[in-house]
């Protein structure tokens, strides 16, 4: 275990100096939770990215992996080019894809890096049954149908024990706070869990049973997250008294940092 703890610390210096000027929504504390969760496998398959962006959580993903695998990861992400203000605004002036690719180049891992520039549902349909994932980032389109969407779509790949984890559950955007509140907390399949920044994961169990105890745990955490589904389930942003509501309602929400004990464990249980 201390092996795996000082890997990811050396690793964890290694992927902040990469990170450096490169444009992201994540906090240090979720690029520790998602580095925790690429080095630690909790069974075999392979690591998906939903949503690139301009590379960061691909950066965070491929080096933190490769304590475990050296061969990488696979991305999707349309990453198309601007057009018109809102795009700009979103992406930049100049194409997102130019940027991705000269920061995973600078960071030295775009040859570890299976990047598929298109939409996520496009590569559902042709991804190969075989190709089993032990890790599934989603952090593509954050409105319900989006989230909702690719959570279906590659949830028949994840490998039994494997990781899901999804962005912003504890934000304001709405649809992933939904999807992990209903698909994931109520759901019978997932046992271990739990929240680091923004972002929520849990672990695909590998039997119902083994579930089972962690029913209490998941409903006290549903009957948290709801709290936060009404304000944004209709896809508003809160505002006013609403926003306050909101805030409080996450603080009530533990989302600290993910220990790398904990995913051992979770890689144990699998086992």
């Amino acid at each position: 275990m201390y092996d795996v703890q000082e890997r990811l610390q050396r690793v964890l210096v290694d992927i902040h100096a990469a990170l450096a000027g490169v444009d992201g929504y994540l906090s240090a504390k979720e690029i520790r939770g998602l580095a925790t969760l690429a080095a630690v496998p909790t069974t075999a398959g392979e690591v998906l990215e939903i949503g690139t962006f301009k590379g960061k959580s691909s950066i965070v993903l491929v080096k933190a992996a490769a304590i475990a695998n050296p061969s990488g990861i696979v991305a999707v992400d349309p990453l198309p080019v601007p057009t018109a203000e809102m795009d700009r605004q979103h992406y930049g002036a100049k194409s997102a894809f130019d940027e991705c690719m000269a920061n995973l180049e600078r960071a030295g891992v775009r040859d570890r890096v299976e990047f598929h520039r298109r939409y996520s549902g496009d590569l559902a349909k042709d991804w190969p049954s075989e190709r089993r994932l032990r890790l599934l980032w989603i952090d593509g389109d954050h409105s319900y149908p989006g989230a909702k969407g690719d959570f279906d779509l590659f949830m028949p790949f994840v490998a039994a024990g494997g990781i899901v984890a999804m962005h912003d559950v504890l934000h304001e955007h709405g649809g992933p706070t939904r999807v992990f509140a209903e698909d994931i907390l109520l759901s019978p399949r997932f046992g271990a869990f739990g929240f680091f920044g923004s972002v929520g994961w849990a672990q695909l169990a590998e039997s119902a049973d083994a579930v089972r105890p962690l029913w209490p745990a998941k409903l006290k955490a549903y009957q948290k997250l709801s709290r936060l589904v009404r304000h944004t389930a209709f896809g508003e942003q809160p505002a006013g008294l609403a926003k306050l509501q909101f805030k409080l309602a996450r603080g009530l929400i533990p989302h600290g940092d993910l220990a790398a004990r904990t995913i051992l464990a979770a890689a144990e249980l699998a086992a």
